[in-house]
């Protein structure tokens, strides 16, 4: 596989090609290394940063001191920190980008730290899984229960938040394909719908409508499994799915024809998550010019990926920083603006952000760079420039890719996009492999995968 593909491949399926992995794909063919990526997938290594909160046994005497004991911005906030560095340590990166596609597409918001953890979880145990069963658990979730008001879905005074943006978000798309009669029956299906004491679902049959409900022209007493499935049963979930996933992972720039055929092929499987994925990162399409560097990365893709590169490491009393770095970005994980999650793409960048995003690895590298120029005379007549934040860096794995295979390995690593604005001049790839590594992290090319 060439190395301008594969680093293509690693910026979708990952968080961009370390120069240190190159070695490792050497000689596979794009199969071969789609599936070395599903082989680290398989490993499901679950977030388990915060402890559970709740009794060892019994219910608590109700919802609201479940909620209190549950409740804390901190310990949300602790997680975030925890998550990305989750992803910037796990092998199993393929697993990693897809839980965090889908937790921008179930988008929930909620200071009941150790419930989001549990989501996050879900997430993560199904995100090359199937479809239909990653919805069924999410349906059921209970961060997502509480975000969306189904707690106070009930059969005399029906909510019909949950029941409205499982259709409008998390399938058939807004407008398509529904009614809002079918959001009203839909909402009476889902009544009782409620977490116990424990903080776990359960189905409260006081509070569940019984009665028979017309939805999507069918007739029936249906539950809300029954919606969700009636709702998999829609070939335009699939299509929509398949649209977001088209967004997310190849270009902003929709092809119809090609989604229709991503769609239809994912609901032909039945909703293989896998096979998605598997179809889309095999195509010869996929590694067409015109994909590459065509994407924004992220906030957390870019923290992810800086982290990678440089082993960076913030201290633990001053890690404030690193959501203060993601609130001047636009994005805080888990903290999502509404249910309809970040827009993402184009949005990432406006005339602020993007000046905070290229002055990013001067300002939370400087540490690493004061310490690299003890290591390195060539270094020393570097100054600090965007300020001090405690942070500890370790370059040695990317310094010895460098000494192994040259410092032009990085430039083709990180840069994707086209270089026609780059000046190839002002980098020498035989000099630092720090000062090397962060001037390209600060170029605007470096900003798209």
């Amino acid at each position: 596989m060439e190395l301008d593909a594969l680093a293509h491949l690693m910026n979708r399926a990952g968080f961009g090609l370390h120069p240190a992995d190159v070695p490792r794909f050497e000689g596979k063919s794009t199969g071969e290394a789609v599936r070395m990526l599903f082989a680290d997938a398989r490993n499901m290594e679950p977030l388990h940063y915060l402890a559970d909160p709740r009794p060892q046994s019994g219910d608590v005497s109700s919802l609201k001191v479940l909620k209190m004991a549950l409740k804390s911005r901190k310990d949300t906030r602790d997680l975030n920190l925890a998550w990305l560095d989750h992803m910037a340590a796990s092998q199993a990166v393929l697993r990693e980008k897809m839980t965090l596609f889908w937790h921008n597409h179930f988008a929930t918001g909620t200071q009941l730290a150790y419930l989001m953890q549990v989501q996050n979880n879900t997430l993560r145990t199904h995100a090359l899984g199937n479809f239909k069963d990653l919805l069924h658990a999410v349906a059921r979730d209970p961060a997502m229960i509480l975000y969306l008001n189904n707690q106070q879905n009930k059969r005399k005074a029906p909510n019909e938040n949950f029941a409205r943006e499982v259709m409008e978000l998390f399938t058939l798309g807004e407008g398509n394909g529904y009614t809002e009669r079918d959001i009203k029956e839909a909402a009476r299906a889902f009544t009782g719908w409620h977490i116990n004491g424990r903080g776990d679902f359960e189905l409260n049959t006081k509070h569940h409508d019984t009665g028979s409900k017309t939805i999507f022209g069918r007739t029936g007493h249906w539950g809300g499994e029954d919606v969700v499935e009636l709702l998999l049963d829609q070939r335009q979930t699939a299509h929509t799915i398949a649209a977001k996933f088209y967004r997310f992972f190849v270009n902003e720039v929709p092809d119809p024809e090609i989604i229709q055929a991503l769609g239809d092929h994912f609901y032909d499987s039945e909703y293989d998550i896998a096979d998605l994925v598997e179809t889309v990162f095999t195509s010869s399409w996929f590694y067409e010019k015109r994909h590459r560097g065509a994407l924004v990365k992220s906030p957390a893709y870019l923290l992810v990926q800086t982290k990678r590169l440089s082993g960076m490491e913030v201290d633990h009393n001053k890690r404030g920083a690193l959501l203060k770095a993601q609130e001047a970005l636009g994005q805080v994980l888990f903290f999502p603006p509404n249910v309809a999650g970040w827009p993402g793409g184009r949005a990432w960048i406006d005339s602020g952000t993007l000046l905070t995003r290229m002055r990013l690895p001067g300002l939370m590298l400087d540490a690493g760079q004061r310490r690299a120029m003890r290591e390195d005379r060539s270094l020393r007549r570097m100054r600090p420039i965007w300020g001090k934040i405690p942070v500890s860096t370790n370059w040695r794995k990317l310094q010895a890719a460098v000494r192994k295979q040259g410092g032009e390995v990085v430039l083709n690593c990180l840069i994707t996009a086209p270089r026609g604005g780059i000046d190839l001049s002002s980098l020498n790839p035989e000099g630092s492999p720090v000062v090397l590594t962060t001037t390209i992290m600060g170029l605007p090319e470096f900003q798209l995968a």
